[in-house]
């Protein structure tokens, strides 16, 4: 869930709504939905396009995926 909720922090901070973050990273709103709420984790493909809609580093991103496959390994 680390993941998604900073997903989300980010997200709203950017003032994108959900539809057009999914539209930005050519995923579906719904997948964006499943991604925030922690039933899923993005391709390691979508990561970089996540990034560049949010305006952060890749590096950042990555940082998250890491962090939550970490949590779900303890």
């Amino acid at each position: 869930m680390i993941f998604g909720r900073r997903l989300f922090t980010k997200r709203k901070k950017s003032k994108l709504s959900a539809e057009k973050l999914a539209m930005a990273c050519g995923i579906s709103r719904s997948y964006v939905t499943l991604i925030e709420n922690g039933k899923r984790l993005p391709s390691k493909k979508v990561l970089p396009k996540i990034a560049e809609a949010l305006d952060v580093k890749t590096s950042e991103v990555i940082s998250w995926y890491l962090d939550t496959l970490r949590a779900r390994l303890k």
